[in-house]
């Protein structure tokens, strides 16, 4: 029996999707951990190569991390649903936030620098 990619990348989103939905009980609630609870591997389909999955943000903190805290950052792919930029905390924590706040676009001129 043939299985097309596009039904087993489907059925791969979707599992998890449940996975992520059924260990937080809530995606909307982002969680801070160095376990990525509040990202998720997206499928994506490139001209250039073979699979490769994104990483996206599905929500995002909600309130300013300490900015000594954070150690680094980079932005998630442009094929994710919506934008994101990921903070990574000093302790190995990933944090997820929206790349249209102050706050954020502050901590990544100064991490720039």
């Amino acid at each position: 029996m043939k299985v097309s990619m596009a039904a087993v990348s489907f059925l791969l989103l979707l599992s998890i999707t449940v996975a992520l939905g059924s260990k937080n009980g809530s995606s909307s609630t982002p969680c801070i951990s160095n376990e990525h609870p509040d990202l998720s591997l997206l499928p994506s389909f490139s001209s250039g190569g073979p699979y490769h999955p994104a990483e996206c943000c599905l929500t995002y903190v909600s309130r300013p991390v300490p900015r000594q805290r954070v150690s680094s950052y980079y932005e998630t792919s442009s094929q994710c649903p919506k934008p994101g930029i990921v903070f990574i905390t000093k302790k190995g924590h990933y944090i997820c936030a929206n790349p249209r706040d102050g706050w954020v676009q502050d901590y990544i001129k100064e991490l720039e620098e």
